[in-house]
């Protein structure tokens, strides 16, 4: 024994020695290269040696983990007990708004109430329910107890209206609806029989259940075995698409641990970080980065209803929050506030979203002092993600390594600006876009969980995302439907959506929904929806243009008409009345010639113009004047 410990310890050292001796040798091999480099090549090594080799070994490790919770088959039902069984007594979440909390021991045994209640009701394994609430503290517990039984939960958008409810309800097969009592004049519109109703409340309301009365005799002890994988199907969140309602994107629980753990990881949570969300819970950004980052290493969450942009870092300072998530537009709100006290009193140090533009990035970092900002890139349904891991350049949502670039599959390709067709040389080959030059982002597909794509609930819109012969011949990928541009150094930026959807407060606008809600609604058939900018706005603003040569339209009626079926983002900020609206050979509409023209009274000679007031809640009346106002920034409020 004692001449194995002796073995043992002479071994190590000599290991020790041989390491450092070839480390040793390395490193000065390195610097002699980099000694007799010209410029170009040690910026190239230099790059390679922090950044590219320290983002390689980060991504070789998440996709060790993640390989490790398959393996394991560690559910997200299991991250919750888990957290209940290492830290019961440890806030898991606060409400912002009333000051509520549920630790992780209540939480769980909330989740097992939920399982238990919807078990004994005759659910089972496959069958979706949706959920349709605020922001609040049970509403995490309330979906991961579904998903210990098997059930998918569909996360429905608090700003839709009646005819988007029945779509999301319809497109995903619903069987039932959790809901809180502020959206029981929405489920009136439902029909009776034609979904079962849980309102989340003790007491008896109009066709639907009392689910807090119903659970009060379940059990809170762990629900029966129900043979849960990671790999089934956990959520559905919608997305907006480039035609017709919301699109319900399928998410797997493999998928929810590869986006939650690693922003997580990506951040470098630690048990003792707190989280601020204010941003929907149905949303990826918020529902899966945030809170997922969170289960996974057991930090808590503050929650709030909604963005209070004044109370932002206030509200930081007040929790000891540590992290937030963001989209650009909260950026953009927050910073626009005047100077407070609050503004580095917080003990914030990384955030992590996407969206934050190049132009107020230091401003908002510098001002704020928060040490690390995160920008990642990827779409709720989509497999081409990257991340931008330490904020530089300010602007960038993401890299490919110069050394093993293929190590994140995607490639900008360029695209008819007509058709939006990928464009292809004469042997069928992807053109690819040169160095400063905008292209679509495509994400190759493959088997395993960062770059699998799910699609959709609905097959037919799965299909449409899926492009064939990119990388290779006879492989897939997923389009993003973004357009990108990408540096010498491989950073990627984003540029613009492509297709009919656009972006206004934080939410993807489908032109074509809109248009057909309008349409419906005026009786006429030519109505073109689009997007068009507003200087110092984030995003693009909605623009209808409706052939209305006798102005038959009544502003007034159509926008309380508008109000019953469109969420609010939705609603287009300007009006335009014409006689007639160009198409192409194939009767399309010629919107990139609209969106030139945009609400600018001299290139919309002959035509009534309108734009939304927003404190009088009315159409009113754009010419010139009001135009340059706009334009200059002055006396109004997008």
């Amino acid at each position: 024994m004692f001449k194995l410990i002796i073995a043992f310890i002479v071994i190590n050292i000599l290991t020790t020695l041989l390491v450092s001796v070839w480390m040793t040798v390395i490193s000065i091999s390195i610097l002699i290269i980099y000694s007799v480099s010209d410029t170009k090549t040690q910026r190239y090594l230099w790059i390679i040696f922090s950044r590219d080799i320290p983002a390689i070994l980060k991504l070789a490790r998440l996709e060790l983990y993640i390989k490790k919770v398959v393996y394991n088959n560690t559910t997200i039902g299991d991250l919750l007990v888990n957290n209940a069984k290492n830290f019961p007594d440890k806030v898991a979440y606060k409400s912002a708004d009333n000051g509520e909390k549920l630790t992780f021991q209540e939480a769980n045994e909330l989740s097992n109430k939920i399982a238990n209640t919807f078990l004994k009701a005759g659910f089972k394994k496959g069958d979706v329910v949706s959920l349709l609430m605020e922001n609040r503290i049970e509403y995490v517990p309330i979906w991961i107890g579904l998903s210990k039984v098997g059930i998918i939960s569909s996360l429905i958008n608090t700003n839709l209206q009646a005819d988007g409810l029945k779509h999301c309800l319809n497109v995903s097969n619903s069987k039932a609806l959790i809901y809180t009592e502020s959206f029981q004049m929405l489920t009136e519109h439902l029909k009776e029989n034609e979904i079962e109703l849980y309102c989340f409340s003790n007491e008896n309301i109009k066709s639907s259940q009392p689910l807090l009365k119903r659970m009060e005799s379940e059990s809170c002890l762990e629900p029966p075995n129900q043979n849960i994988n990671i790999l089934d199907k956990l959520l559905y969140i919608f997305t907006s698409g480039t035609t017709g309602f919301p699109k319900a994107a399928v998410i797997r629980g493999i998928r929810f641990a590869y986006m939650g753990y690693g922003n997580g990881f990506i951040c470098d949570y630690t048990k003792d970080d707190i989280g601020y969300s204010v941003l929907p819970l149905y949303h990826t950004t918020s529902g899966v980065g945030l809170i997922g980052g969170c289960l996974f290493f057991g930090c808590t969450v503050v929650i709030r209803k909604k963005l209070s942009a004044s109370k932002f870092f206030q509200e930081c300072c007040k929790y000891n929050c540590t992290t937030f998530n963001y989209i650009g537009e909260v950026c953009s709100y927050i910073l626009a506030q005047p100077p407070s006290e609050f503004d580095q009193k917080h003990s914030i140090r990384v955030c992590s979203g996407a969206g934050m533009r190049g132009s107020i990035w230091k401003d908002f970092q510098k001002r704020f002092k928060i040490r690390r900002i995160c920008e990642l890139y990827g779409a709720t349904e989509g497999n081409a993600t990257m991340a931008n891991l330490y904020g530089t350049p300010a602007g960038s949502c993401g890299f490919t390594p110069l050394l093993i670039p293929n190590i994140i599959p995607i490639k900008l390709c360029k695209i008819d600006a007509i058709t939006g067709e990928i464009l292809r040389d004469t042997d069928g080959k992807v053109v690819e876009a040169e160095i400063g030059e905008p292209g679509e982002l495509v994400g190759k597909i493959r088997s395993d969980a960062t770059r699998q794509f799910d699609g959709y609930v609905n097959k037919e819109a799965t299909k449409k995302k899926i492009v064939y012969d990119i990388f290779s011949k006879g492989d897939s990928a997923f389009r993003t439907g973004d357009i990108l541009i990408k540096d010498e150094d491989s950073y990627f930026y984003f540029q613009d959506r492509t297709g009919d959807t656009f972006r206004w407060k934080g939410e993807n606008v489908s032109t074509n929904e809109v248009e057909g809600v309008i349409s419906k609604c005026v009786n006429l058939s030519e109505v073109c929806v689009y997007g068009v900018k507003i200087p110092e706005v984030e995003g693009k603003a909605g623009m209808a243009c409706i052939v209305d040569p006798d102005r038959k339209v009544a502003l007034k009626e159509l926008y309380k008409k508008m109000l019953l079926s469109l969420p609010s983002f939705a609603i287009p900020i300007f009006i335009r009345f014409t006689s007639q609206i160009e198409k192409t050979g194939s009767f399309k509409f010629k919107k990139n010639k609209l969106r030139q023209q945009a609400f600018n009274p001299k290139d919309c000679s002959g035509d009534d113009l309108f734009y939304f007031n927003k404190i009088n809640k009315k159409y009113q009346l754009l010419n010139e004047v009001v135009y340059n106002d706009i334009m200059q920034n002055k006396n109004y409020s997008f």
